[in-house]
């Protein structure tokens, strides 16, 4: 579970930004949209609202950029971090200063703090502690060629191994590289990061995510249901495949070799019911999901699986404009599966940005320690603020 994202000198974030969950002991409403947990509570779900250009996706972007590096950095093959690092660049300081990137979660009942500080071209600095009654040191390097490790925690013959090999690369953290030669702690700790699932709003990124989950039968059998649970009237999700026969020469001569002796898929189709004269079912028919159906649908059946593996796997969810092309009536559904404690039993949480001011004051739905604000400045710094921050009375608008 996720308890607090700490970031600075990302993209429009210049400052330290600190996403925080802990529900504030302030409000004693909505208790069911909380996760207790002995040290604290956490939030199930979080807003993130603000003007365009104000910041909102740039967060989420930011929290993705610290994931890919902690999966990708000791892999040789897909190391490129340093393409997609962006500090703040509308000052004559930052670009030339390190960004910190720092996470606190619970993995096992127990809490982990975990961070680290780079550049565009190296990894200047890595921290881990462990927390039950007080904070342990497990792991710390200061950019020097010494590294801290708590050998109760870590595999020490891993580690000695691969300082004597001179293994520990620049751009490459060390609990990635750990984890690959399979220390424990280490790979657990990537795994967390793994489950944690950033859902872009671009329509590129839709149709692959839905490809793939329908590879797994059980998937696309809950995926359905799903869909039939939101009444859109669809009762089938397939790839479309054609033949390699059907293509013209010409897309024939471009195609890999090993693609000769299989079909192509050519896009998603979907199956509604069909009808006679008397309207009496008649079978069914097979529109495109491209062609045929609404962006609002295309976007509902791209989110179907990431929400279902979230909730089965207790993991945290992040949904980068969840509004974008769903009915407000949808949306408020899918957050409320996460706060419904009878569905939502593993503790999975999500986080959302939204630009739709009905869903602050929708009764039942959020407290105010759910709700955050991202704001810019003349500067062109965001800053993130917790609505709980705010005195606000008890009946007031949060909307208005």
């Amino acid at each position: 579970m996720l308890v607090q994202f700490k970031f600075n000198n990302y993209k429009c974030f210049k400052e330290e930004t600190v996403f925080n969950v802990v529900a504030s002991n302030y409000y004693r409403e909505k208790m069911e949209n909380l996760i207790q947990v002995p040290q604290y509570a956490l939030l199930r779900t979080a807003a993130v609202y603000g003007a365009n250009a104000s910041g909102k996706t740039k967060l989420f972007q930011a929290f993705n950029f610290m994931r890919e590096v902690v999966l990708t950095s000791a892999d040789k093959q897909s190391n490129n971090w340093q393409k997609s690092y962006a500090p703040f660049l509308l000052d004559t300081y930052s670009a030339d200063h390190p960004s910190v990137f720092e996470v606190v979660f619970l993995m096992d009942g127990i809490q982990y703090r975990y961070g680290f500080e780079l550049n565009s071209e190296r990894i200047t600095a890595e921290w881990l502690f462990r927390k039950r009654s007080k904070e342990v040191r497990l792991l710390e390097f200061d950019g020097g060629k010494s590294i801290y490790y708590n050998e109760k925690y870590i595999n020490p013959k891993i580690i000695k191994n691969l300082e004597e090999a001179n293994m520990f690369r620049i751009n490459s953290l060390i609990i990635s590289s750990l984890s690959l030669w399979n220390d424990t702690l280490s790979h657990n700790i990537l795994n967390w990061f793994r489950r944690n699932n950033v859902i872009s709003a671009s329509l590129n990124t839709m149709a692959p995510r839905i490809l793939t989950a329908l590879e797994l039968p059980k998937m696309k059998e809950k995926m359905i249901n799903f869909l039939r649970s939101a009444d859109l009237g669809i009762f089938d999700v397939t790839p479309n495949e054609i033949s390699i026969d059907d293509l013209p020469n010409e897309i024939r001569r471009m195609l890999p070799e090993d693609a000769v002796n299989g079909p192509i898929v050519s896009g998603i189709s979907i199956s509604h019911k069909r009808y006679d004269e008397r309207h009496l079912p008649s079978g069914y028919a097979k529109l495109s999901l491209e062609k045929d159906e609404s962006y609002g649908t295309y976007r509902f059946l791209s989110l179907a699986a990431p929400i279902i593996d979230a909730l089965e796997n207790g993991s945290v969810l992040w949904i980068d404009e969840i509004d974008n092309g769903l009915h407000y009536d949808l949306v408020r559904s899918l957050i409320s599966l996460f706060q419904d404690t009878e569905i939502n039993v593993r503790n999975a949480q999500l986080i959302i940005n939204t630009h739709n001011i009905s869903l602050i004051d929708e009764a039942d739905l959020f407290r105010r320690d759910q709700i955050f604000i991202v704001k810019k400045d003349r500067y062109g710094e965001a800053s993130l603020i917790p609505v709980s921050d705010f005195s606000l009375r008890e009946t007031a608008k949060v909307g208005k």
